[in-house]
């Protein structure tokens, strides 16, 4: 049975996944709601005749749906600098270090990373894998799965 959950404090991506201490970002994707949400205060809508014809247009805030986005993405940080600088986790800074490119790239494909998995489906079929077909037997692909998956 796969446990939904709607609370999401997001996935730490470690810049080497190998060492923690080198730091890394907690990132979580964002629920449709709050993309919603992100659509409403920054796409502006306009309706204007065109030769007798109500034509619609649509401004988006390109600026601020960057920041609002980047803001729900990135939960956290650990050990990120700036030009010899530590950056604290703000809404500024996320800003900041997003126009970084490097940054940015290792934050966009991280959230890549996270859209193309799912834990809670991971977790229920690593559930099912664990139990044979009389539930009481321990499966040996389960523990080879679990392996990997912790790695």
């Amino acid at each position: 049975m796969a446990n939904f959950s709607k609370k999401d404090e997001g996935k730490w991506f470690y810049f080497d996944a190998s060492d923690e201490s080198v730091g890394g970002v907690k990132l979580r994707l964002l629920p449709p709601n709050e993309e919603d949400r992100i659509q409403k205060l920054t796409v502006t809508t306009k309706q204007k005749p065109i030769r007798g014809i109500m034509v619609e247009t649509k401004t988006t805030d390109e600026k601020m749906k960057n920041r609002l986005t980047y803001d729900g993405w990135i939960v956290d940080w650990k050990d990120v600098e700036l030009d010899g600088k530590i950056m604290s986790c703000t809404e500024d800074n996320k800003v900041t270090m997003m126009e970084v490119t490097d940054f940015a790239r290792f934050v966009l494909e991280s959230i890549i990373s996270l859209g193309e998995s799912n834990a809670t489906i991971e977790e229920a079929k690593l559930k099912n894998l664990r139990n044979t077909s009389n539930g009481k037997k321990q499966n040996p692909i389960a523990n080879d799965v679990q392996k990997l998956t912790k790695e």
